[in-house]
């Protein structure tokens, strides 16, 4: 009797760990599927954006950044960049290269897509680990990578009381200045910015210390994001 509750109970287990690596080699085909999809095309004003961001490339590391702008010809977008519908390509070929400022400029030609920010924050985390390597500043990508997830929650996250952003406002929005909007870290702080890793929070909270609070993007900033939706639909003739 005892011989046969045994035989049960391990054929039991057998099943049950049959099942889970079953679980576990579905999620991970998913996963790789999920990162193989292609991105939504671009809209037409991806080129405008593009052009934008050219100038801030580093074409030339031996000349200074004033040196660069003024001496920069005039190009196309592709030869900026390289083609608007290869920028995910571009984008990993340039951080390979540790290219990093190029490599989130193409990324940034793809905001506002969920995708384009994700891809951006990876290629800022590997430019924050070879800077801890070469005990560099990380300041720059830190600032990057912590404006790159207020952005992505701003847009993309979700609260009862506020009205979700819709894909035609989304693909009107014009995120050039990307940078130049200015998040508050210390009212904003990082808890609700799912973007950032529990190693990104670290990283920050060292570098910045503890903020007074911790909020949700939309909280404080839902009238700047209202303003900024209402002048891309009227830019563009928008409903």
């Amino acid at each position: 009797m005892l011989m046969f509750l045994g035989v049960v109970a391990a054929g039991g287990l057998l099943i049950a760990l049959i099942m889970v690596l079953h679980r576990l080699q579905h999620e991970r085909k998913v996963e790789a599927v999920d990162r193989t999809i292609p991105l939504p095309p671009l809209d037409p004003q991806d080129k405008q954006r593009v052009l934008a961001i050219a100038p801030e490339l580093d074409l030339n590391d031996t000349t200074s950044t004033n040196e660069k702008q003024k001496d920069l010809p005039e190009r196309t977008v592709e030869e900026a960049l390289g083609s608007t519908k290869d920028w995910q390509a571009n984008a990993r070929e340039h951080a390979a290269a540790q290219d990093y400022p190029r490599a989130v400029s193409c990324c940034a030609m793809a905001f506002p897509q969920k995708g384009a920010f994700r891809l951006a924050a990876q290629i800022l985390r590997s430019q924050i680990r070879v800077a801890q390597k070469q005990g560099a500043s990380l300041d720059a990508p830190l600032k990057d990578l912590y404006c790159i997830a207020a952005w992505l929650e701003m847009l993309h996250g979700r609260l009862p009381e506020y009205t979700v952003i819709t894909n035609a406002q989304l693909q009107q929005l014009d995120l050039r200045a990307w940078r130049d909007f200015q998040f508050d870290y210390q009212t904003l702080g990082c808890n609700h910015l799912d973007l950032l890793t529990v190693t990104d929070r670290k990283l920050i909270t060292l570098a910045w210390g503890n903020p007074k609070q911790h909020t949700h993007p939309r909280v404080i900033y839902d009238k700047d994001l209202q303003s900024m939706l209402a002048s891309s639909s009227d830019s563009t003739g928008g409903p």
